[in-house]
């Protein structure tokens, strides 16, 4: 966890892991803290539109399962402040339990959803359980017309992470996925970096604004 002032704003940055469960275990604790106001999931994600650049900035105005069963709604002020701050305004994240790596895939959930993450269905959960106003942000790191280079459901350990040793495992076994996993990792820097950018200037725009809270019902619909 990481702390910082940006503008007025005190902020705390938890870097929670990929998946449902390295989420739910790191954003518990910080949801508890009475001066919290407001809660963003940000991060990268893979777009399942076309019309989504590589590094471009989306909102989504909710997120749910790959099923449709479970659905949440980000906080329409914060929504709103992101639009304003640069952000593109989409119907829906689509959450999955694994890393999405085809181009088959992508298409497929693109039926109901902008973008795929593992995420931000569950934060945006704990926070509308605590009566935190959340949202949900994300910069497209990879594009629909690409397979991801390597399975990463085989690189992740048990806290979310990319085990260095399984990529290399990976890599010794087809090296011509090297060229493809770099450039990747060049995708995912310049993301993240119109990430921080836009998260810089919007952390401003919202600070000075008081914010409501929201209500659990307001904010789930299961």
């Amino acid at each position: 966890m990481y702390e910082a002032n940006v503008g007025t704003a005190e902020v705390r940055v938890v870097v929670t892991g990929v998946g449902r469960f390295a989420a739910q275990r790191s954003i518990a604790q910080e949801l508890s803290a009475a001066s919290t106001e407001a809660c963003i999931s940000a991060g990268l994600a893979g777009s399942l539109k076309a019309a989504y650049q590589l590094g471009e900035v989306l909102v989504a105005r909710a997120a749910s399962d790959s099923t449709g069963a479970h659905l949440i709604y980000s906080d329409p002020q914060l929504l709103g402040h992101a639009v304003k701050a640069g952000a593109r305004r989409v119907e829906k994240f689509i959450v999955t339990d694994h890393v999405v790596s085809t181009i088959e895939e992508k298409k497929s959930l693109g039926a109901s959803g902008d973008a795929v993450d593992m995420e931000s269905l569950y934060i945006l959960s704990a926070s509308a359980h605590a009566k935190i106003p959340a949202v949900a942000i994300r910069s497209v790191s990879d594009g629909l017309d690409s397979n991801l280079p390597l399975d990463f459901n085989r690189v992740l350990n048990e806290r979310g992470e990319v085990s260095v040793p399984k990529v290399m495992r990976q890599l010794l076994a087809r090296p011509q996925r090297l060229g493809g996993l770099l450039k990747l990792a060049h995708q995912s820097e310049r993301a993240a970096s119109a990430l921080v950018e836009f998260l810089d200037d919007y952390v401003q725009e919202i600070s000075g604004d008081p914010l409501e809270r929201i209500a659990k019902a307001d904010a789930i619909a299961i």
